[in-house]
């Protein structure tokens, strides 16, 4: 374990636009968020932060606000990530001798400056492949058991046989001693055995399990009626 707390500095009401009104940036003011086990799970709907806080935990700990380690020197212009960064305080129990950011929305930029970046053989081929292929060979080459890696939506793009496949790996990496905090709306990766599950609602954070999340139950009444769910959806639509 590296990041073990994260709290905020500033009143809510003091920070620009939308992130005074954001649920976790609230849910902050009041309490700091802890993180007790190697892998947390961030889950909730859009909307509610969860984005916005592992962006601002990866940008603390000094990586790529675009992705990538803290040496990857692109995409730093413009507003990539909001300011909330600069209004946290994070606790560390000791600093990872390697970290990394994996963002899914900018996958396409970070397969770019390493395809360009001399010395990083292993990295240059990524646009050669797939969106899924690209994603586990940048998993495969740059996370390992002794770092801090934090992944936004990872799921971007992966069919369900490749989520389970990058259960696998994420779980094995904590195994070995790697800290993940991941942001994801994906049933199947909240199903990492030894997870901390995190959900974010309107109301705050709250620590659930994997059986009481939003993403699973919605997903599993789906699949008891898949049928009966478009019907009455689409219903739902045609009246209105």
């Amino acid at each position: 374990m590296f990041l073990t707390k994260v709290s905020l500095l500033d009143h809510p009401e003091s920070l620009p636009g939308y992130l005074s009104s954001l649920a976790i940036v609230e849910y902050l003011h009041e309490q700091p968020l802890a993180f007790r086990a190697p892998i947390t799970v961030i889950t909730g709907e859009n909307g509610v932060g969860k984005s916005t806080l592992v962006e601002a935990l990866a940008v603390g700990m000094r990586l790529n606000p675009s992705g990538g380690s803290k040496h990857a020197n692109f995409g730093r212009e413009g507003d990539i990530v909001s300011s909330l960064h600069q209004s946290l305080k994070l606790v560390r129990r000791e600093n990872p001798r390697d970290a990394f950011f994996f963002r899914g929305e900018t996958m396409y930029n970070v397969a770019s400056y390493y395809e360009e970046l001399m010395g990083e053989k292993n990295m240059h081929d990524l646009h050669k492949m797939s969106h899924g292929e690209s994603v586990f060979a940048v998993i495969d080459r740059r996370f390992h058991n002794q770092g801090f890696f934090v992944l936004d939506e990872p799921e971007a793009g992966l069919s369900m046989l490749r989520q389970l496949e990058l259960l696998g790996k994420l779980g094995n990496l904590a195994r070995g001693g790697a800290q993940i905090i991941m942001a994801t709306h994906s049933p199947i990766l909240l199903a990492i055995p030894g997870a901390e599950i995190l959900e974010i609602t309107s109301s705050g954070v709250a620590k659930v399990n994997f059986e009481d999340a939003e993403a699973v139950r919605a997903a599993r009444e789906f699949v008891a009626d898949p049928r009966g769910t478009a019907a009455f959806l689409t219903a739902e639509e045609d009246h209105q």
